[in-house]
């Protein structure tokens, strides 16, 4: 099983950060979710990840998707002048998104009581298994107060990975994330990957600091993972709420792992 690392542990990169002009400015834009990986960040916009950020040869560095910069080509480049106009680079990512990436966008950042730890969670590869991610992580206290690590996986109602005449994909993926967070070497691996990050992201002064602070104070070595990802399916119509596949979905997860949010 491959190793789950994140967090920052290089302590000029964050002081560099914060003095850039550029990086306090996608730390100000409450549009943007930034991401701390192994020794570098994503920043994501609409759950597109418009802007990567590395420090190279102790010099910041930051590329794009090519099609993020308005050029018909695959790739990455110097996301270079775009740095300047940030929304500009942010409209074209919208013309890439999708329904799912768009409702936990609205989700995670427009709800102001989420914790939101992390998002696009990509778990190694496993025995039998290819490389996966699962949407967003949050920081929660269960009924006995004790603070979780919470992963969402997350559908569009439309979406044919939670419908089957027999056995939904969605089942399949959920166990997959299962097997990952109750391995032992695994779990304690993502303690201590998110363990960083929760230090990051306060020395980095990121959006979602108050949020987190509030919730797990210095209470993070009492950090917990909920073995149980959840489920959430946005977009469900009214008349829709007794749909065959949903009932399916409630069997199989109960009503603690299924969050159903109807259409407004």
């Amino acid at each position: 099983m491959s190793e789950f690392k994140r967090g920052i542990t290089n302590q000029d990169f964050i002081t560099e950060l914060n003095s850039n002009k550029f990086w306090q400015q996608m730390v100000k834009d409450e549009d943007l979710f930034i991401a701390i990986r192994n020794e570098y960040l994503n920043v994501y916009y609409y759950g597109q990840s418009i802007c990567k950020v590395e420090f190279v040869n102790n010099k910041i560095k930051w590329t794009s998707h090519k099609k993020y910069l308005g050029i018909n080509e695959s790739g990455y480049a110097d996301t270079g002048v775009y740095l300047e106009k940030i929304d500009e680079l942010k409209q074209n990512a919208r013309k890439h998104g999708g329904k799912e990436k768009e409702q936990v966008k609205k989700h995670i950042l427009e709800d102001k009581n989420l914790c939101i730890l992390d998002v696009e969670i990509t778990f190694g590869r496993e025995e039998g298994y290819s490389k996966r991610s699962i949407d967003y992580l949050a920081i929660e206290k269960d009924k006995d107060g004790k603070i979780k690590l919470v992963f969402y996986e997350a559908k569009h109602f439309d979406n044919s990975e939670i419908r089957a005449n027999a056995v939904p994909k969605v089942f399949e993926q959920i166990e997959k994330y299962e097997s990952v967070l109750t391995d032992p070497i695994h779990k304690e691996e993502i303690l201590k990957s998110y363990k960083k990050i929760y230090e990051n992201i306060q020395g980095l002064n990121l959006n979602n600091k108050n949020n987190l602070v509030q919730m797990i104070g210095e209470d993070i070595d009492n950090l917990e993972i909920d073995c149980e990802p959840r489920l959430i399916i946005f977009e469900i119509d009214e008349h829709k709420r007794d749909d065959i596949h949903i009932q399916k979905l409630k069997t199989r997860f109960g009503d603690k792992r299924l969050i159903l949010k109807h259409k407004i």
